[in-house]
This record gives structure tokens, C-alpha cells and sequence, in this order.
């Protein structure tokens, strides 16, 4: 499911809401203050794609991002001029203690072959504390596939938000043995994996980057586990 950059600034906007998964922008135009409700049950993610921001008295570069465990009712930001912040939650069963995870410190795997060619960043691992979620950043080489080769994972909800696209462009597609959808997608732009295949491309311009964020449907199904599409698997 394809959710467009929104086009308020200045402004808290909802992108979607689920049942238990909901996810927010809020993007600035001057240095600005926002005091945003969020749910008492849910844990959070707190992440900056552009520019820096404070969040609940943590101070966050592009790229870093903030975990909030459940417990928290309202997230405090200050964004910097023309920042971009998302938060996303969803219903915790355990509750932990916030932390930080910066880019620069993150671990990364060089992964794929010519065609694939591409970088992951893990922020929120499996070892890392947290109910449901993981995260990380995917950066891949212009013209080339990610998220490849094609797999599923049906326990666990998938979000990608792209950034650093344009001026071209990427492709995402999702299929599954009931539908196949293609979205053309751009700076900001985010898309909701509920189930099925999803594999990634774009045009050899800038290449495709962008923040994932995984979150598990069950208790205790939090893992990286994937089923690969038979024709690709060795």
C-alpha cells in the first residue's frame, strides 16, 4: 500500500493507521516545536531523514533514531529548520528503557551481486530490546534490485520510507499468489507491506535508499526470518 509524501508542513499528519501500527510525519519549514500524543501502550520509533531535531531532550542527526518503550504519552520534538521526523508505533507487550542508535555507529553488510548491489544498516536488531520491531537502512547502487532476492516474511508488517531518490526514481513492487502492485515511489514517500513478495529497483539516477522498519504480528515472532520465492532459491 502506497502512502505520498503529505504536503502539510508545520504540521503533525497522520500516514496511516492500523489496529496496532500507525505511523506519522512531521516535516518543518523554520525551527519549530511540536508536542505530539501517541499512544500510552505502544512503543515508538523516532526517526530524523533530514536535517537534525531534538526528541524528548535527545538530540538526533539525519539518519539516527530514538526508541521510546511503552509508558510514554506524548513525544516532545524540536525540529531544526526544514527537518524531516517520522514516529512510528505500535502496541508493545513488554516495556523497556529508551536508547539511541546513531548512524555512524551502526553496523553494516555489503550484500548482493552486480545486479543487487547494496548496503544494510541494522539499528534495531534482534539482540537489541524491543517488543516488536526492528529497523534499519537499506542503500542501494543506481539501477540495481534490493530487498532481493524476492522474499516474504507474512508474521511481520513492513514499512519502508524512501529518502535520497530523486531526482530520479524507484520502484516498488508486491505480489503474492492472489496480486501483483507496482508503485512508483520518490523522496518521503512510504510503503506498507502487510504481506507478500517486495523487491525494489530504480532508475541508475541516485539509486534507492530508504529506512525499513519491521514489526512482528505476534508475541514472540520477532526475528529477521524470510521465506525466499522458489525460483530463487539455490
Amino acid at each position: 500500500m502506497l502512502f505520498r509524501r503529505p504536503a502539510q508542513v508545520d504540521a503533525v499528519v497522520k500516514v496511516f493507521a492500523l489496529s496496532e501500527l500507525s505511523l506519522l510525519y512531521i516535516e518543518s519549514r523554520d525551527k519549530k516545536e511540536f508536542s505530539v500524543a501517541v499512544n500510552r501502550e505502544s512503543e515508538k520509533l523516532a526517526v530524523v531523514l533530514r536535517g537534525s531535531a531534538r526528541v524528548n531532550g535527545a538530540q538526533l542527526g539525519t539518519r539516527d533514531v530514538l526508541y521510546l518503550p511503552k509508558g510514554f504519552d506524548t513525544v516532545e520534538l524540536v525540529l531544526e529548520r526544514g527537518a524531516v521526523v517520522y514516529i512510528l508505533e505500535t502496541i508493545a507487550y513488554e516495556s523497556y528503557t529508551p536508547y539511541i542508535k546513531r548512524f555512524s555507529e551502526a553496523p553494516y553488510t555489503d550484500v548482493g551481486d552486480e545486479k543487487s548491489r547494496r548496503r544494510r544498516y541494522i539499528l534495531v536488531g534482534e539482540r537489541d530490546p524491543a517488543s516488536r520491531l526492528l529497523a534499519g537502512y537499506t542503500i542501494c547502487c543506481p539501477g540495481c534490485w534490493g530487498s532481493y532476492p524476492p522474499h516474504r516474511h507474512d508474521d511481520k508488517y513492513e514499512v519502508f520510507i524512501y529518502y535520497g531518490v530523486e531526482p530520479g526514481f524507484g520502484v516498488q513492487l508486491i505480489f503474492d499468489e492472489q496480486r501483483e502492485e507496482a508503485y512508483i515511489v520518490r523522496d518521503f514517500d512510504v510503503v506498507l507491506v502487510e504481506r507478500g513478495y517486495h523487491p525494489n529497483t530504480s532508475a541508475p539516477v541516485n539509486g534507492l535508499s530508504y529506512f525499513w522498519v519491521m514489526v512482528a504480528k505476534e508475541r514472540n515472532k520477532r526475528s529477521f526470518s524470510t521465506v525466499t520465492h522458489p525460483l530463487y532459491r539455490s
